[in-house]
């Protein structure tokens, strides 16, 4: 953590953008699916270490006005920045410091959630140790942390990339010159490797590929900075348990279980690692992970790792599922298939299941609460009134299968977005105001936006005080005059379902 560091992290900013993973919701929802009692992310606590200028914590803070907030990081360019967004949207539940992890003290007083992302591997053992030692020691009783990190074995091969950037790099003073050099030696190395080897030469072409995409900052910071340090999840939670603190869950919860494993994978690993700590060690041998967010609570947490259905009914579902045969009759016993754009999704005969998928497809991206959904559907197959228990626990855990391949998102609090504009439509705050910028926008659904030049002036004007005709009347999508009104009903129908609209 010392100056020179501190220096290159100013001249060269991390990019501050929100991370979905991090955010207290995943991490209430997943607590709750394993049997604790977290806190309201509407009425906590919570900290991030390395917050940078705020792009993960400012949206939260933003949308989450009953919770307080605090960031730290020792870029003090980068918090003055992330000061001037939190002065600019009149936010009064959100602080950012300009301190080192090693001054950070009990007077700061009890947590609810921490998050750390990208920290961890990239700060000397002294700053790992502190950071593990703030969680143990300012978690609230049921607070669970958050925290990333680079692990091994996937990044070996990543570290053959890093030593390779440093060895040639290290002749260069300037970060500038670094970073050029950094980029042209692994393009050369991409370029020439010996053909003989055609997995090594595969892996280079597709690490410069990832690097080519990225901005310097990343390839500074990720790469050639003095301290990179990946670890086995093991060694990660030794470490943790040092401080009394115990693994959770992964925040990419569906990375936890089996489901793209032949059956007799799973069952020898079921065989020889029956216990969560151990199974997930093998899993990132057979996965090659590179990359962790693992979720931390004190050692005298109780919790279990099987999930129930009684649990999930206090929860929210969203999903994009759809019917790959839409004519179908839901009232029906043939089982039908649902997919989801990315090619998740499962195969059902339950009325109730099918039926709350074709809604839940026509909310998209909002969530709905279970007993609301169950409800709903239970309507549309012509079950009126009280539903029954099984009906109940077997839309439940279509749900859950759902969520276990990514299928459906779980939520511990309904939607801060509408999915239909009003008389006067409002855009976020935060969107409004990162779209003057120019600079990525952040939808209410806490990720970042590639939002293009006509949405970038439209959002300003969605102020919740202009009526529709009176933003129709102005100057912002650049196509020639015609049909106004109905431009804008499209504009706004599509900026609603990116999660931008609160009206």
């Amino acid at each position: 953590m010392n100056t020179a560091l501190q220096a290159s992290y100013d001249e060269f900013p991390y990019q501050s953008i929100p991370f979905r993973q991090s955010h207290p919701d995943r991490l209430a929802t997943l607590a709750r699916l394993f049997g604790l009692s977290p806190k309201r992310i509407d009425e906590s606590r919570v900290l991030e270490i390395g917050c940078a200028s705020g792009g993960n914590l400012i949206p939260m803070a933003a949308s989450l006005r009953r919770s307080e907030f605090i960031g730290i990081d020792f870029s003090a360019m980068q918090v003055r920045q992330g000061v001037a967004d939190i002065e600019a949207l009149g936010l009064t539940n959100v602080r950012l410091l300009n301190m080192n992890l090693l001054d950070f003290g009990d007077e700061f007083g009890e947590f609810d959630y921490i998050i750390a992302h990208g920290v961890y591997s990239w700060v000397p053992p002294d700053v790992q140790a502190k950071l593990l030692a703030v969680c143990a020691r300012q978690l609230a009783p049921d607070g669970i942390a958050y925290v990333s990190y680079n692990t091994l074995p996937g990044w070996n091969m990543r570290g053959v990339i890093r030593d390779a950037m440093l060895f040639h790099t290290r002749q260069f003073p300037d970060a500038h010159s670094r970073v050029l050099q950094a980029r042209a030696t692994l393009d050369f190395l991409a370029q020439s490797v010996h053909s003989a080897d055609p997995a090594y030469a595969m892996m280079l072409r597709s690490e410069a590929e990832i690097v080519r995409r990225k901005g310097d900052y990343y390839v500074l910071h990720d790469h050639l900075e003095e301290v990179n340090e990946p670890l086995y999840f093991h060694q990660f939670i030794e470490r943790a348990s040092r401080h009394r603190l115990r693994f959770l869950a992964e925040a990419d919860f569906n990375m936890m279980l089996l489901n793209d494993f032949a059956p007799k994978v799973v069952e020898t690993l079921a065989r020889i690692a029956p216990e969560v700590l151990k199974r997930e060690q093998y899993i990132d041998f057979l996965r090659n992970r590179h990359f962790r967010q693992t979720l931390l609570v004190r050692e005298d947490v109780q919790f279990t790792n099987a999930l129930s259905p009684e649990r999930t009914m206090s929860l929210w579902i969203a999903s994009e599922v759809r019917a790959t045969n839409p004519g179908a009759d839901p009232r029906s016993s043939a089982a039908e298939e649902f997919r989801t754009p990315n090619g998740s999704g499962i195969k059902t005969p339950h009325p109730i299941s099918k039926a709350a998928m074709a809604i839940l497809a026509r909310c998209w991206p909002a969530s709905i609460h279970f007993a609301d959904l169950c409800a709903m559907a239970a309507t549309q197959i012509g079950l009126e009134g009280i539903v029954a228990d099984a009906q109940r626990t077997t839309l439940v855990s279509d749900m859950l299968r759902c969520f276990a391949v990514g299928a459906a998102e779980l939520h511990s609090i309904g939607p801060a977005f509408v999915i239909e504009a009003g008389a006067r439509p409002q855009a976020s705050a935060l969107a409004r105001l990162q779209a003057v910028r120019g600079s990525p926008v952040t939808n209410l659904r806490h990720e970042p936006v590639a939002v293009d030049d006509a949405d970038r002036r439209l959002l300003p004007l969605l102020d919740g005080v202009r009526l529709r005709e009176e933003i129709a009347a102005q100057e912002w999508d650049g196509q020639p005059a015609g049909d106004e009104a109905g431009k804008l009903d499209q504009a706004l129908a599509r900026l609603a379902r990116q999660a931008f609209l609160v009206q």
